[in-house]
This record gives structure tokens, C-alpha cells and sequence, in this order.
């Protein structure tokens, strides 16, 4: 009898913790914050794309919000996601190609410190952007390598937390939110997003003088983890028959004067490497430097500069017959 009321209360005590994992399993728009509708946005667009594109902008939030499709070429959409890295744009171009076929041309950008940085890890578990699968062996390969931040210690035992939205690691944000009370402003957000065919504008200043991330660090110090994804990538997209544009998204201009010089040196050798193991495609290895009333924040550029940085590339694109093809 005493092990029967032991049974009972157990399952009396774990009913609400259950109901609590549904909840947050089934409710993530009502309830999360705004950055991810961007990660929801583009885990939808890859099982049945907004429209037909035959360009894709691939990258993190300075391609996400540098970018505007709609002026750099028609049949463009823009599936970049702030937060990203190659290691998770790697997973979600293999799954926009699996479901829907590979696009014709492609537009790779990536923040020269998230070669370096893996800083957002924990926002890409939180949002279950990726399945087991993919975790799992996204993990494998940081074990192989050591990587401080997806083979921390510890780590195995969050991965199988947000996997089973256990309330630790969501009730607050739930209780927060009043469990649905964010959902009109993330549809708001989610309608905006594909109304500018994939952009998303991060900063919206009229200018930033702060200094980037890139000033953090002294030399060049990627991460194996992140450049053994970025190869991964650009192999993906010539298997498939992609033509392929590598370019570099702008800094400020206090940035550039607080560059370390070792740091940048470091990044064009290697985008110089990376040209010379894919010449069939169009490496940039220079970062554009804008005036700062061009950027939103220290890290982004405002929605004008992005109309000049789309415009610059167009015509570099252009002149460098990138669109002879079609």
C-alpha cells in the first residue's frame, strides 16, 4: 500500500511538470522572445519556401540585416538567421535543399568573428532549431575538436533539457510572457520579416560609433569547429550545382580604427585560402568600411546602409557577370 501511495503522488507531482513540457513545446510563438521568429521563420521556409527564389542569402544577422533582396536581384530571399553560424546555416540549407531542391545562386555572409565566436549556442538549443541528429552530431565533432563551448562540461545534460523543454530551462520566459502573451507581436514580427523577403532590420540608429566584436580579439583565432561547418557548406553548394558568391558584411568606421591588424590579416589569409579551394567561386576577402551614421548599432548596419551595401554588391555581381548564367 505504502508503495501505491508513493506511485500515486509521483504521478500526481509530475502531472503539472508534463503539462508544463507541452505547453512549452506547443506554444513557442506565444511565448518567446522576438529573436526567435527569424529561427521559426526560416525552419518553415525550408519545409515550403515563401516563394519560389533562385538566389539565397546565407549567413548570420549582418547578411540577415545587410542584405535586402528585393534590391539586389529578383527571384532573391534572404534565409540568413541572426545568432547563426555556419554550423547551424550548414543544417538549415541541407534541409531547404532536401525539401525543396537547390537554388540556382547563392549569397554567403558571415561576420568575421563568428569564425572565431561561438556566442550564441545556447540561443540555438532554446529554440530547438536543429533535431537530435543534427545535435548529436554536431556534439561528436565538438568532443573531437575540444570545443570550449559545445563540448563544455555540462553541455550534454542542457542538450537533453531543451530537447525535452524541461521548465528549468523555459518557465520563466512562459510565466513572463503569460505563456501566449507575445504571440501577436511575433506574428507581427514573422509577416515583416517575409514581407521584405527574408531581411531583418537588427539596429535602427542613425548612426553607431561603438566598436564590433572583431576588436575583441588580437589575432584570428577561429574556431575548428565553425570552419570545419563553413567548408561543409560551401562543398554542399557546389555539389549541388550553386554558384557561389563569398562576400564580407561591413564594419563601421570605429571599428575599423580599433581593428587589431593581426586579427584582419589573419581573416584575409584565410578568405584567400578559401578562394583557393573553391576557384569556381567568387571570394571577397576585403571588409567594406562605411561611415557609422550607416549603422543602427556598433554591429549592424541601419536599413540605409544596408540600400548601399545591397546596391555595392549588385554592382560588383553585375560586373562580374554573376547573373550571365540565366
Amino acid at each position: 500500500m505504502k508503495k501505491l501511495r508513493l506511485f500515486r503522488n509521483f504521478i500526481l507531482i509530475s502531472i503539472p511538470l508534463i503539462v508544463l513540457c507541452i505547453a512549452a513545446f506547443v506554444l513557442p510563438l506565444g511565448y518567446m522572445s522576438v529573436e526567435y521568429v527569424m529561427w521559426y521563420e526560416e525552419f518553415e521556409n525550408s519545409k515550403d519556401p515563401y516563394i519560389d527564389a533562385d538566389t539565397l542569402i546565407i549567413g548570420d544577422s549582418r547578411a540577415k540585416s545587410s542584405l535586402l533582396p528585393s534590391l539586389l536581384h529578383e527571384d532573391t530571399y534572404n534565409i540568413a538567421i541572426g545568432g547563426a553560424t555556419p554550423i547551424e546555416m550548414y543544417y538549415a540549407v541541407e534541409n531547404y535543399i532536401e525539401h525543396n531542391g537547390a537554388p540556382k545562386n547563392a549569397v554567403v555572409v558571415f561576420a568575421p568573428y563568428h569564425f572565431c565566436d561561438i556566442d550564441n549556442w545556447d540561443q540555438t538549443l532554446y529554440f530547438n532549431f536543429l533535431d537530435a541528429s543534427e545535435i548529436g552530431e554536431i556534439y561528436i565533432r565538438a568532443l573531437g575538436t575540444s570545443d570550449p563551448i559545445v563540448a563544455s562540461k555540462g553541455r550534454f545534460t542542457d542538450m537533453l533539457s531543451y530537447r525535452l523543454r524541461l521548465p528549468s530551462k523555459y518557465l520563466s520566459q512562459m510565466y513572463e510572457s503569460h505563456f501566449i502573451g507575445n504571440k501577436n507581436s511575433n506574428l507581427v514580427k514573422f509577416d515583416s520579416i517575409r514581407a521584405d523577403l527574408g531581411y531583418c532590420e537588427f539596429g535602427s540608429a542613425d548612426g553607431d560609433d561603438g566598436e564590433t566584436y572583431e576588436c575583441r580579439h588580437e589575432v584570428f583565432d577561429y574556431s575548428p569547429l565553425v570552419v570545419y561547418y563553413y567548408e561543409r557548406l560551401l562543398n554542399m553548394l557546389k555539389d549541388n550545382g550553386v554558384k557561389v558568391i563569398v562576400a564580407q558584411p561591413p564594419i563601421n568606421q570605429a571599428s575599423s580604427d580599433a581593428m587589431h591588424a593581426a586579427f584582419m590579416d589573419g581573416f584575409t589569409a584565410y578568405m584567400e585560402d578559401v578562394q583557393a579551394r573553391h576557384p569556381e567561386m567568387d571570394v571577397i576577402t576585403e571588409v567594406p568600411v562605411y561611415e557609422n551614421a550607416l549603422f543602427g548599432d556598433s554591429i549592424h548596419v541601419n536599413r540605409r546602409g544596408a540600400e548601399v551595401y545591397t546596391e555595392e554588391l549588385k554592382d560588383h555581381m553585375e560586373g562580374t557577370g554573376f547573373w550571365d548564367n540565366e
